[in-house]
């Protein structure tokens, strides 16, 4: 019976290490990816700011060009008309006019080129997004799971400091100190039942000791009636 005990609580100590060791090392992979999702969710939140300003200056450069562009073209439609009035020659009314057009032109390309950068900006930015929305639920997914893995690890623990308790206590003076118990108390019900009985014996005799005293005082009252009525009394 003791070796059974004895090989049972080697088996539950090794178990419980057994569960320590297995938990302990996918905690620390876990957190340690969440370390690096964590920094890939900055440099991805960084990167969307910059990509945002980017598509935010590019916009606003491309709203400049295009209102140069339209400044140049009114100057140029200024010049023709001051040509109508006779304030400026014609020749030089076009001439003028050309050149503002055509500075006008190169405003408008830049402003172009400068949307078509603002629009891969947005696009970037959409990409980045998503990509930080995915890193989020990836680490709030490790982040439960790490928090149901440390309370597996100290319910682990736990047992295993109850189990190094029990494995110092001899299981040969556990229960030799049981069958102490065991026999103390199987003694003290045998002292009750026998005190009990004795009980019982004593008052059976002074039921019977009653009982006779009766009789006795019976059968004397009835020798007393016939000595009277010998000696014609009654």
């Amino acid at each position: 019976m003791m070796g059974l005990l004895k090989r049972l609580l080697r088996v539950v100590r090794a178990e419980a290490h057994s569960v320590v060791e297995k938990l302990e090392d996918p905690i620390k992979i876990t957190e340690e990816g969440l370390r690096e999702l964590r920094k890939q969710l900055k440099e991805a939140m960084e990167a969307l700011a910059q990509v945002k300003a980017s598509q935010i200056r590019f916009e606003r450069e491309a709203r400049n060009e295009k209102e140069r562009a339209k400044a140049l073209v009114k100057k140029a439609e200024s010049l023709l008309l001051q040509a109508q009035e006779g304030k400026i020659s014609p020749e030089e009314a076009e001439k003028l006019a050309a050149e503002l057009i055509q500075k006008a032109e190169l405003h408008e390309k830049n402003a172009r080129r400068l949307e078509e950068e603002a629009k891969r900006q947005r696009e970037m930015a959409v990409k980045l997004q998503a990509k930080i929305d995915e890193l989020k639920v990836q680490i709030a997914k490790y982040e439960a799971e790490l928090k149901t893995l440390k309370a597996r690890l100290a319910t682990a623990r736990a047992v295993k400091k109850v189990n190094k308790q029990i494995a110092k206590v001899d299981p040969s003076d556990t229960i030799a100190m049981l069958e102490r118990m065991k026999e103390k108390v199987e003694e003290e019900e045998t002292l009750a039942q026998a005190y009990e009985e004795l009980a019982k014996q004593e008052v059976a005799l002074d039921v019977e000791s009653e009982a006779e005293k009766k009789l006795k005082e019976v059968e004397s009252k009835q020798k007393l009636e016939e000595l009277k009525k010998r000696l014609g009394l009654s």
